[in-house]
């Protein structure tokens, strides 16, 4: 699949807009490659064992700022210890990792991709996306890996402006 971001967008937004701009051109760019649901951006805090929403596409149900407990489970060792891309195809398999999998599964959601974004060898991070079951069977994940650049940049500007 032959696929080129928008870099000269995101830059322009970047440069010119807001962090809330530049989350929706950055689900813009990753809608283009992959149906998304529900969008979230969390910040991982290993230290406090929880993860802090940073951007959300459904502020009524996954609050951003909202803060989710980090559990110890597969999701755990696939994403934080060996920063791998967690997906799961069906609720059944979101449901073994996730506490929250009821609400996923009222919204019509089935399908996961968890995205680690990595700094220095540390997981600071997860992009996280969400559709009906089945969504991701055939996903494409060399295209995260062009973007990896641009989604790391809502980390490091969270954590600038925390310092």
């Amino acid at each position: 699949m032959s696929y080129t971001i928008n870099e000269t967008a995101l830059a322009i937004v970047l440069k010119q807009g807001s962090v809330a701009d530049y989350f929706i051109a950055l689900q813009e760019e990753l809608s283009k490659n992959f149906t998304i649901k529900l969008l979230t951006f969390t910040k991982i805090d290993l230290n406090k064992l929880q993860a802090e929403r940073l951007y959300s596409s459904d502020n009524s149900n996954y609050t951003a700022g909202g803060l989710k407990p980090i559990e110890t489970n597969a999701w755990t060792t696939c994403v934080i210890e060996q920063q791998q891309t967690f997906i799961a195809h069906k609720h059944n398999e979101l449901a073994k990792v996730f506490f929250d999998h009821a609400l996923i599964a009222e919204l019509g959601l089935g399908s996961v991709i968890n995205w680690p974004v990595i700094i220095h060898h540390k997981v600071i991070g997860t992009v996280n996306f969400l559709a009906e079951e089945g969504a991701y069977l055939n996903a494409d994940l060399s295209i995260l890996e062009k973007l990896t650049p641009w989604l790391s940049i809502p980390f490091l500007l969270n954590s600038t402006n925390k310092e």
